[in-house]
């Protein structure tokens, strides 16, 4: 072990009941974005913890946006620069009634933190802010180039995030990005994320009648949710596909060094069609690689609400007048939000099944980096190192995020790392949400020791 590896380690373990009640008094404090609760004493501690550091600290603001919190190290070098991004806010606690301990008590059992925010994401912002302190510790001085912006609006889709790298790049311009966030796999090794899917959000609205008809005019008048449900069905064929023309003509299939990385990720399919009670996972082919395809390099076509006519307990014999459907609609990597908006709006001008109103939004884009990128590859060295076994690297997420906003804005490519607790048993949004001890400060020790190669 090296030296600085020695003393970073050393240092966490030395302070582990410190660090661990510094964890909990900051899970205490409620930062609830979508009700505005407990947000600006929030980037009160954040900003407390990172100038006790002696970073330079300074709260960003946006007319109309919670305020950002960025703190970096003074300048002492031509190193290169790393930004380090996580949001301090939380999803509301509700139902309260469903957790076993006070969301915001931070109560420790089974050596796990149960909190509101535990994992999503104070955890892993904490453990980065400490992973600086270890460093310093063992260095006597935190490497110039670190660069920490924490947001508080990732829970409410992030809306003003583009307007504040705009605003400040120049001075958070990077050479790479480093966001962490989720958690690691459930098989206790470390995990990481090289890029996620684009997301377009669309509403489609069928208005036919001024009003509700009696049903006996069936045969007479258009039915809104009968013309919607033909729309929807056409958009889909029987194999699942998306049938909107051109639509997924740009989609590239997984290069042979993404094909190697899903090989290594451990999946069970049937474990996962138990996990989620369902009799059969989609698709023709159920290769458990071919799964792990399907569901990275896919793009969706997903009915996320829908609504139209009457849906209360008693019936009520009627033509409905209006019917109202929201997807969710993920891209992969060489579709663009702006050709797939078109290619949308086309197919649904030249429907047989009458005239729809179409709204469609969405900011975030596809993205990707690339194995090789030289802080990927050292991330993979340093995590095998600090927790003992090789990284799970996923491609990509199945989800969708800001992901692409971080190198058109400040120049460098980014990756997530998971600090947290698993997917499956961290319940993030869920009640009982929480981090184990072990997971909290072995993200420190994996953090600094990044920082420490990286910056030095």
């Amino acid at each position: 072990m090296d030296d600085i590896k020695k003393k970073i380690s050393d240092y966490v373990d030395s302070n582990k009941e410190r660090l661990v009640e510094e964890l909990r008094t900051f899970l205490r404090q409620p930062s609830i974005s979508t009700e505005n609760i407990g947000m600006e004493e929030c980037t009160e501690m954040i900003q407390k913890e990172l100038k006790d550091l002696g970073l330079n600290t300074e709260m960003l603001k946006i007319e109309g946006a919670f305020p950002a919190v960025y703190g970096t190290t003074e300048e002492k070098g031509k190193n290169k620069e790393l930004f380090v991004y996580g949001h301090y806010d939380v999803q509301s606690p509700d139902p309260v009634d469903k957790w076993t301990s006070d969301p915001f008590s931070a109560e420790i059992r089974d050596n796990h933190i149960y909190a509101r925010g535990a994992t999503d994401d104070k955890g892993n912002l904490f453990a980065n802010i400490k992973a600086a302190e270890a460093l310093k510790h063992a260095l006597g001085y935190i490497p110039s180039g670190l660069k920490f912006f924490f947001e508080g609006e990732e829970e409410i889709g992030s809306p003003n995030l583009e307007a504040y790298l705009t605003k400040y790049a120049d001075i958070l311009k990077a050479d790479a990005c480093v966001i962490c966030d989720r958690g690691v796999h459930e098989s206790g090794r470390p995990q990481m994320y090289l890029g996620n899917k684009g997301i377009l959000s669309v509403e489609i609205r069928a208005k036919r009648a001024k009003r509700d008809v009696h049903s006996g005019h069936a045969p007479l008048i258009s039915n809104a949710v009968w013309d919607l449900v033909r729309l929807l069905n056409s958009m889909k064929n029987e194999f699942d596909e998306i049938t909107i023309e051109g639509y997924t003509s740009n989609v590239n299939k997984p290069s042979d060094e993404e094909i190697e990385l899903l090989k290594s990720i451990p999946f069970d399919k049937e474990h996962f069609r138990k996990e989620y009670g369902i009799k059969e996972i989609l698709g023709k082919d159920q290769d458990e690689i071919e799964i792990l395809k399907r569901l990275l390099y896919t793009p969706t076509c997903n009915i996320s609400g829908i609504k139209g006519g009457w849906a209360v307990e008693r019936g009520k014999t009627i033509v409905p007048c209006e019917a109202w459907v929201r997807l969710d609609m993920r891209l992969v990597e060489n579709m663009t939000l702006d050709e797939a908006k078109e290619k949308i709006a086309k197919f649904i001008e030249k429907s047989p099944y009458g005239e729809f109103e179409l709204k469609m939004h969405g900011n975030n884009e596809p993205y990707q980096i690339s194995p090789q990128h030289e802080l990927v590859k050292l991330a993979i060295d340093v995590t095998k190192d600090i927790y003992g076994s090789d990284p799970v690297v996923w491609p990509l997420l199945d989800g969708s995020g800001p992901m692409c906003l971080f190198p058109k804005f400040l120049g460098g490519e980014n990756f997530i790392i998971g600090l947290g607790a698993p997917f499956s048993t961290a319940n993030t949004h869920a009640p009982d949400e929480n981090i184990s001890i072990d997971q909290y400060l072995t993200g420190i020790k994996c953090m600094a020791n990044i920082y420490h190669q990286y910056l030095k």
